[in-house]
């Protein structure tokens, strides 16, 4: 195996995949903006897309910085990536670091393509990976909802301890964590686990309003005298992190030496409250805040649960961790963040960004 604690060059060929999601499109900006190369792998079906997001990016840093970006494209899910022989033996001896975001969230696909994105493509990587001689780092994507529909405390290194799995993305994220720490005796594995992942802290940029964004686009549309009800009575933390703060805290991670082996907590230390956290929301949208009366979250799941209201599964599994009494330990992310200056913004300094977005693009 590589020497996971030998300094990395101070331009580093890095592989993501990922793309087009907000987390792989942000790291791949840092990546590039810090003068690395990345490989950027996208399915053939984002090719054209990534070729703009590349030609974009290329033409908006200029000479500023000495980064570059290249889209190889290929399928986690093929053998070798489904790359050619000669460009597998020039990752083989070229890819530094790699950073491993390809997964599918969405409630809406089947099972079993989830499964085979999730953890198959995951076995796909490291068997690649395991040919690479200047690997220093690999870093899974992976989430804090592993902890399925656990309560109380949950710590970064706990994975597997027989708790019930609300979906199968929360089930397929655990099994593929599963298959890195196998690995991490042969490669220098790295795992991250975001919370629920919303929009930049400084611009309030997202590609997708999902999740939170449902209600919060429905509080940023409603009637100056209208007052949204919340889907749970909104007393337990709602653990949201900023995507640039997440890429940015994977980034140190995936490069500190002791975090080789390592599983952390992305998460917000000191949560708002769901209702605290709408509230706020409703504050930076000049609307009535949400109404004491709520609707039981088991009524609301019910009814998206509808023929037609199908395609909102995400909402669904939004709701389930709305009413869990959950929280994240990240006691072995912060002794690594906090000497380097990583610290998650509290919500509030940034939720009039993510509505002031929601309400110039929705």
């Amino acid at each position: 195996m590589p020497d996971a604690t030998a300094p990395l060059s101070s331009a580093r060929t890095v592989l993501v995949t990922g793309f087009p999601v907000d987390a792989a499109r942000r790291l791949i900006r840092e990546l590039v903006s810090d003068g690395d190369r990345v490989l950027m792998l996208a399915r053939a079906t984002f090719a054209s897309e990534a070729a703009d997001f590349a030609a974009r990016l290329a033409s908006s840093m200029g000479d500023v910085a000495g980064g570059t970006v290249e889209v190889l494209e290929g399928d986690i899910l093929e053998l070798d990536l489904g790359l050619s022989g000669a460009r597998v033996r020039q990752l083989h001896a070229e890819v530094q670091e790699i950073h491993h975001l390809a997964a599918i969230s969405y409630l809406g696909i089947r099972a079993s393509r989830m499964r085979a994105v999730n953890i198959e493509g995951l076995r796909e990587l490291l068997e690649l990976a395991l040919g690479m001689r200047s690997l220093q780092r690999l870093c899974l994507w992976s989430t804090a909802f592993v902890a399925g529909a656990r309560e109380g405390l949950v710590r970064e290194d706990e994975l597997m301890v027989g708790q019930r799995f609300r979906n199968p993305y929360e089930q397929t994220k655990a099994e593929a964590e599963v298959l890195a720490r196998a690995a991490m005796g042969k490669l220098p594995i790295t795992v991250v686990r975001p919370s629920i992942v919303v929009g930049d802290s400084q611009s309030g940029e997202v590609s997708r309003f999902d999740g939170p964004y449902q209600m919060i686009s429905a509080i940023v549309r409603a009637a100056v005298d209208a007052s949204v009800s919340l889907p749970g009575r909104g007393d337990y933390p709602l653990n949201v992190v900023p995507v640039d703060h997440a890429v940015k805290a994977a980034m140190f991670l995936t490069r500190h030496p002791e975090a080789v082996g390592g599983t952390f907590h992305l998460v917000d230390q000191n949560p708002l409250t769901a209702r605290q956290f709408f509230e706020a929301v409703a504050d930076a949208a000049e609307r009535p805040r949400p109404s004491t009366a709520w609707l039981p979250g088991s009524v609301t799941r019910a009814l998206l649960s509808l023929p037609g209201l199908a395609a909102r599964s995400n909402e669904r599994s939004f709701l389930e961790w709305f009413d869990t009494d959950v929280r994240f330990d990240d006691r072995r992310a912060r002794a690594l963040l906090d000497p380097g200056g990583l610290h998650c913004p509290p919500a509030t300094s940034y939720v009039e960004t993510l509505v002031r977005y929601v309400r110039e693009t929705a």
